[in-house]
């Protein structure tokens, strides 16, 4: 890391630690015990957040199958306004995890949405937007609290669903969100206060020709949050949810979710493009692009073609470029990457992703051999030949994109 990289991540510490005083200094005197909840924005700051859920669907009161879901999303904060609301450009993540291979996971698709959220957790989201499926939770009281206090505050779930190649809804519901601050507790030399958060849903859908007619259920979460760095840092849930369709069909979902939230910086795209083009050097086969979503690394080079037509299988000479690209991506380990793999235009659409996929799973083995260490994500993708880059030699190729 360059000095200028380390000032630069002093400056908006320091911009964070200020924005918390300043906070403190306008908040009402607090006693023993008492303290003030707030989300601590600063710009450039990346939230991620991890969740599994384990859930059992029963189609008419039998179980139909159970299921496990990972769900990926990310905030970065553009904007901070004095008041301390941010501007923040979300992204979801749809994803399929990928049997035999702990820790990759199939990238399908991802939406981004562009919200406001208010120190006190309220949010400002576009009418149209299908995600967050919750707002507006957690949200905290104005004044001081303490261990053993409680309060409530409305919160919003937002449902869209896809039935047979249809979209509808969305399908908005209010719920009055009752929270339980337990206790203060040191977790891993941070202040962390213990959250319980309960809502019931209740939505009678009145609008005919919609496929859905009752959506009811209820949530219990526990939440660890950060006090000192105003985030969170993990949530459980347990659920039960019941979706009465208009058919007569009922459809209920029971199961538990756990979610990581990890924080980053946002890349310095240019200046990271640069540092990573002197790692590899010239003629390293590799090119290194400074994208919208990160820094893009392509493998493609007319003199240097990582498969022979129709195969997915690595050619021997392009090992010592992928070994050193394993070496250099080994300082990223906090960082997602997807890995995306490309054909030329032949044979059937179906074949060609899964020549692509198998491509992009193929560089995958050989950068992470052992899998990824750290908390950064490794997502693969086939695109088949849907995103052509030049000539059939040059379309035989695999992109690198290390996330931001």
């Amino acid at each position: 890391m360059s000095v200028d990289d380390l000032n630069m991540m002093f400056q908006k510490k320091t911009e964070a630690a200020l924005f918390a005083l300043l906070m403190i200094l306008a908040a009402p005197s607090l006693q023993a015990g008492e303290t003030i909840l707030r989300f601590i924005q600063t710009e450039g700051q990346v939230l991620h957040a991890d969740a599994r859920v384990e859930e059992q669907v029963y189609i008419n009161g039998y179980l139909n199958h159970s299921a496990r879901i990972d769900e990926f999303s990310l905030s970065k904060v553009i904007g901070v306004g004095e008041s301390g609301t941010a501007v923040l450009d979300a992204e979801f993540r749809t994803v399929e995890r990928i049997e035999g291979y702990p820790g990759y996971y199939e990238w399908v698709s991802s939406e981004s949405v562009r919200l406001e959220r208010e120190a006190s957790g309220i949010m400002s989201v576009p009418r149209d937007a299908a995600r967050p499926v919750l707002r507006h939770v957690p949200s905290f009281p104005s004044g001081p609290v303490s261990p053993g206090d409680t309060w409530s505050s409305p919160a919003e779930e937002v449902h869209v669903l896809r039935i047979n190649g249809v979209v509808y809804g969305p399908y908005r519901s209010t719920a009055q969100v009752l929270y339980t601050y337990r206790e203060t507790r040191l977790i891993e030399g941070r202040e962390a206060a213990l959250i319980d958060l309960e809502y019931s849903l209740y939505l009678p859908v009145r609008q005919a020709g919609e496929p859905v007619r009752l959506i009811s259920g209820q949530s219990q979460q526990h939440l660890v949050w950060d006090i000192g760095h105003g985030r969170p840092l993990s949530k459980r849930e347990n659920f039960e949810f019941l979706m009465m369709m208009s058919n007569g069909t009922s459809q209920e979902f029971v199961g538990s979710g756990y979610t990581e939230y990890r924080e980053t910086e946002s890349l310095d795209r240019e200046r990271t493009a640069e540092a990573l083009r002197d790692e590899l050097g010239e003629g390293s086969g590799v090119q290194v692009v400074p994208t919208g979503e990160g820094i893009l690394l392509s493998l493609a080079e007319l003199d240097s073609i990582l498969f022979d037509p129709e195969s997915s299988e690595l050619r021997e000479e392009e090992s010592s470029r992928l070994n050193r690209l394993a070496e250099i991506l080994e300082k990223y380990t906090d960082r997602d990457i997807l890995i995306t793999g490309h054909t030329a235009d032949y044979g059937t659409a179906e074949g060609r992703s899964r020549l692509s996929f198998e491509r992009a799973s193929a560089v995958a083995d050989r950068l992470f051999p052992r899998g990824r260490r750290g908390a950064g994500k490794l997502f693969l993708r086939g695109a088949g030949s849907s995103e052509p880059a030049g000539t059939d030699r040059e379309n035989r190729r695999v992109e690198i994109l290390i996330l931001d």
